[in-house]
């Protein structure tokens, strides 16, 4: 069942009795979303009087991490690949096998403009209640390129228990229309970091004939299990299946990977969970340690400003603290990325690789300083061999009117600014 949807997705389901999700065995998380090339989301639905699960398999390409290619024909820009889905069994044996072909086109704005759009495609298949693995591909055609994600699945058998609930999936936005339709937007890559209400959509499934009452109670743990959100929601479950769709109140999270537990204490068979994250998405790559990153922002905040966010009561509002200063300073709000925090920290890593010594990192030599600040300068002029002088650098930015020398009084390469900086530190 494809969609083409650009910017974000919307599906408009209608939630029929036979609509559930799956309890999934997800694989550790070993890098920022934003490094995944695409996104994949195993969903299984219960199919009444059949030994088998509905299988979709949900799909997220974002457009930034394709290659365009611009057809002469159209003057559209065609992204052409494959992709197929693989699900093999406990013994290593394919139960699922499909391989697609398609060209996607978008027009010459949509390709200016194409930072927050994905390609989303689901696939249906039927599977037997067991554990399997999950290969999906996808290979970009115009690169030549592959790129591969392994999903552990558990597909349960929900008529085993007397009340059973289903897998889950997180929403970013849930409304009903007019018609009693049910608009929900999936978040397919489970970082619910950029999410600003989020909405966890599950059934419940009373495998009785009369009404039962349930409590149903959630937890969300860190990498060490200490608990950090929980909550409860009550129900009277109807003879059969029982959708739900609940708020989860604002989480007070810390960057990193959770575990999100949907149970109830009464039916020990009802039990779901769901690895998620919690990352902003438009984090450089290279930002791995927040405190230092912090101690870096000393040539574009004031004392001042890098006090303020160091002394946060907690590690999540020090993180919003820290990204409350760099959206304030984002050119463009309303595009994913930022290109001032981007630029920042690629002149501070670039800096650090040229001007570490012995001494100090680079970023914090004067000359990762002056880097960082103005960036390349126009021109070098290099004396590291003169008779009667110790060495010594001049950096010239013709367009900036910038001269400055560096000298090197240990011999060792640590070379010190002598020339002062008398205009606006803030060049970015």
């Amino acid at each position: 069942m494809p969609y083409k949807i650009y910017g974000y997705i919307v599906l408009i389901l209608f939630l029929t009795a036979g609509y559930l999700f799956p309890q999934v065995d997800e694989p550790k998380v070993n890098q920022p979303s934003d490094q995944k090339h695409f996104f994949v989301d195993p969903l299984f639905f219960y199919v009444k009087d059949s030994a088998k699960a509905r299988m979709d398999v949900y799909l997220q390409m974002p457009y930034t991490k394709l290659q365009p290619k611009k057809n002469q024909n159209t003057n559209n820009f065609d992204f052409n690949i494959d992709y197929t889905i693989d699900l093999h069994d406990s013994n290593d044996i394919s139960a699922v096998y499909k391989s697609y072909t398609e060209t996607i086109s978008i027009t010459e704005e949509q390709q200016k403009n194409m930072e927050d759009m994905s390609a989303y495609r689901i696939k249906q298949f039927y599977v037997k209640p067991g554990r399997y693995t999950l290969y999906t591909t996808l290979r970009d055609k115009n690169l030549s390129t592959e790129y591969k994600n392994e999903t552990k699945v558990t597909v349960p058998d929900f008529s085993a228990g007397t009340v059973d609930i289903s897998s889950l999936m997180f929403l970013s936005d849930y409304k009903v229309d007019d018609k009693g339709k049910k608009n929900i937007t999936p978040v397919i890559s489970n970082n619910l970091g950029d999410v600003q209400k989020i909405f966890v959509f599950f059934e419940i499934y009373n495998n009785t004939d009369n009404t039962v009452p349930v409590s149903v109670s959630y937890k969300i743990s860190d990498e060490k299990s200490t608990v950090m959100k929980d909550g409860s929601f009550s129900y009277m479950l109807q003879p059969g299946t029982n959708q739900k769709i609940e708020r989860i109140p604002e989480l007070d999270l810390y960057s990193g990977v959770y575990k999100f537990e949907l149970y109830s204490s009464a039916y020990p068979e009802s039990y779901a969970f769901k690895n998620i994250e919690f990352r902003w998405s438009d984090i450089p790559f290279s930002l791995k340690d927040l405190n230092l990153a912090i101690d870096q922002m000393v040539y574009i905040a004031t004392n001042d400003e890098i006090a303020f966010i160091k002394k946060a009561s907690s590690q999540a509002e020090k993180e919003r603290r820290f990204w409350k200063f760099w959206k304030d300073k984002d050119p463009t709000p309303s595009k994913k990325g930022n290109k001032t925090m981007n630029e920042y920290y690629r002149r501070i890593n670039i800096a650090t690789m040229r001007y570490s010594n012995y001494n100090k990192p680079g970023w914090k030599s004067d000359m990762g300083m002056v880097f960082v600040i103005y960036g390349e300068p126009s021109e070098i002029d290099r004396h590291p061999f003169e008779s009667d002088t110790r060495p010594y650098e001049n950096w010239i930015y013709y367009d900036l009117n910038q001269y400055f020398t560096f000298v090197d009084y240990t011999g060792f390469g640590d070379y010190t600014l002598i020339t002062p900086i008398y205009d606006k530190r803030f060049r970015l």
